[in-house]
């Protein structure tokens, strides 16, 4: 409503999604007043977590099709700060002792940033998979990570029954 004050507004009581916006007051731009001019920006500036259900078909097929967590920002690098990874399991034990990997180069197995190491292996139920920035499995990418979108891949192919849903918690950052 026009004219509401902001402290008059209901809560959003639940994380904010792409596409939503915040207000500030961008105090270098002193256009608006000598206090800052107030300004919206998108939630993908700022940190937020994204959901990526992943099927069972497409966890088979991620030695050969990487799959897409966060997609690519034009003058951005994007830094993944943790992904938790809820899976489910679905009748067939998974057998290959196949590792994760993400990060922004699917081109050698040596070039990720996170990895979980015989994922869902031998496993006969559900099971949750925590990666953060500050404890990676990791390794280097030897490319330029500006442009391009952060990513799953796996070694080998899996032979298992189950899916996962991705909770990825990332920032986008801009290269000056």
């Amino acid at each position: 409503m026009a004219g509401q004050r902001l402290t008059d507004k209901t809560a959003l009581e639940q994380q904010t999604g792409s596409g939503d916006l915040f207000m500030v007051v961008d105090v270098n731009d002193t256009t608006g007043s000598a206090a800052g001019t107030s300004k919206k920006i998108d939630s993908k500036y700022i940190i937020q977590t994204d959901k990526i259900s992943v099927s069972n078909a497409e966890i088979q097929d991620l030695s050969s099709n990487e799959k897409i967590l966060v997609g690519a920002l034009s003058g951005y690098m994007v830094t993944p700060i943790s992904i938790t990874m809820l899976c489910t399991y679905a009748a067939s034990t998974e057998s290959s002792s196949n590792n994760l990997m993400f990060g922004f180069d699917d081109s050698t197995d040596s070039s990720y940033f996170f990895q979980i190491r015989d994922a869902m292996n031998g496993k006969t139920t559900d099971v949750t998979y925590v990666v953060t920035a500050s404890n990676p499995s990791g390794g280097t990418c030897t490319t330029s990570i500006l442009n391009k979108p952060f990513i799953i891949w796996s070694n080998a192919a899996f032979n298992g029954g189950w899916s996962a849903d991705f909770y990825v918690t990332y920032a986008y950052t801009k290269i000056l």
